[in-house]
């Protein structure tokens, strides 16, 4: 009998193609819109991890809070963040929870090659910068603990800068000048590409703090310190000691008038993720709108299609059919609509997600959740908005359906 009703129900399509696609096309739009959305809305957030992941992970960072230090360095407000600081988290907090300790100073500084120049940001840190950043040398070397105590004149080129300064030639061992004073090359980072679209992590040099220091910048200020945490349920611990250890320095009672601030990335991560997912969701609610208005096409149609049909409701009835194998008969209908237009929608989605990737370069990530949510949804509402029709064919009275005209 089941058999039975679901070629009845392909037969009835057969007969009436163009009205069965059109019924069909609500439900397709409405699916392909949620899975492409969301899997665009996926890629998106996945991208932002990425990129935040790729400055380190697990990581909690020390910033200066500008405006409440005192004193100038070189006509810049002084940093409250120094190599103390950096010193003291070292050697107090525990660590069996970190992974590297990274004090981090920069600026803009012009660079020359020759006849070569450009404008680039010069960072001075540790060696364990590398740890912190998780970034590979492409040639080369980093410089060590040792040339990192002696203060040596030695750079690390960022991809970018060892392009525009040699382009094909090798620059290691080759000598630079930094704000005119003589650097050696002794190493290329790996590419790290963009930031957020807009800042290049290849347009730098790094060199050791301590040659900055002397060298570039003076004094001892340094713009942050990075710890990298061995994992992230120990994060939120880790930062409450680093607050506690530079108050204390600081001699701070009250955190309200803190002149430092650590930001913590799992923090930060778990707010982008929370306001991607929102707008994820919020997409894929005004694309769900489309499986509404296909769902009540739906109905229209079924409930023309019991109209036309009356008198073949009439004879099935006379000739033995149940109320319950009309009513079956007329919702497989309705639900085969529905599981049709929710595949082709499912495959439509993951071809227009795929098309945004390689035309506008957006991340698109296809996951099962939308996939299975889209689906399920286009069948409830097939079953939602096919059983009014299915019903009213059949409470029909047989006699009277007979004699319709």
């Amino acid at each position: 009998m089941f058999l039975e009703i679901i070629k009845m129900a392909l037969h009835s399509f057969s007969t009436n193609k163009l009205r069965t696609f059109l019924t069909t096309l609500g439900i397709i739009i409405g699916v392909a819109a949620v899975v492409a959305l969301m899997s665009l809305g996926e890629g998106t957030k996945l991208t932002i991890e990425r990129q935040f992941t790729s400055l380190g992970s697990n990581l909690l960072t020390v910033f200066p809070r500008f405006g409440r230090g005192v004193g100038l360095v070189r006509g810049a407000p002084r940093s409250s963040i120094t190599n103390d600081d950096y010193e003291a988290l070292v050697k107090e907090l525990d660590s069996s929870k970190v992974v590297a300790i990274v004090p981090y100073a920069s600026r803009n500084v012009q660079v020359k090659y020759m006849a070569s120049n450009t404008n680039t940001q010069l960072v001075g840190t540790s060696p364990d910068y590398l740890k912190i950043r998780e970034i590979g040398i492409k040639s080369g070397e980093f410089f060590t603990f040792e040339e990192y105590k002696g203060g040596k004149k030695v750079a690390v080129l960022g991809s970018s800068v060892a392009g525009t300064l040699f382009e094909t030639d090798d620059p290691i061992g080759k000598t630079i000048k930094i704000q005119g004073i003589s650097f050696k090359v002794i190493g290329v980072l790996e590419s790290q590409g963009q930031l957020g679209g807009f800042a290049n992590l290849d347009d730098m040099i790094v060199i050791p703090l301590t040659t900055f220091q002397r060298k570039i910048q003076g004094g001892n200020s340094l713009n942050s310190i990075y710890i990298s945490a061995v994992k992230p349920e120990v994060m939120n611990e880790l930062q409450a000691q680093i607050e506690e250890i530079i108050r204390k320095r600081h001699k701070i009672a009250d955190p309200n008038y803190d002149d430092f601030m650590v930001q913590n990335q799992l923090t930060i991560l778990n707010s982008l993720n929370q306001s991607m997912q929102a707008l994820t969701l919020f997409l894929a609610g005004i694309a769900a709108i489309s499986l509404l208005v296909g769902g009540i096409g739906i109905m229209n149609i079924m409930l023309v299609s019991v109209t036309e049909r009356i008198k073949e409701i009439g004879i099935r009835k006379a000739v033995g059919a149940k109320a319950f194998h009309i009513l079956l008969q007329f919702l497989m209908e309705s639900v085969i609509v529905s599981i049709s237009g929710g595949i082709i929608g499912i495959i439509l989605g993951f071809l227009i997600s795929q098309l945004l990737k390689s035309s506008t370069g957006l991340s698109s990530v296809i996951t099962l959740n939308p996939v299975v949510l889209s689906f399920t949804v286009a069948v409830m509402v097939g079953v939602f908005f096919g059983f009014y029709p299915a019903y009213r064919a059949s409470k029909l009275n047989p006699i009277e359906a007979l004699r319709y005209e």
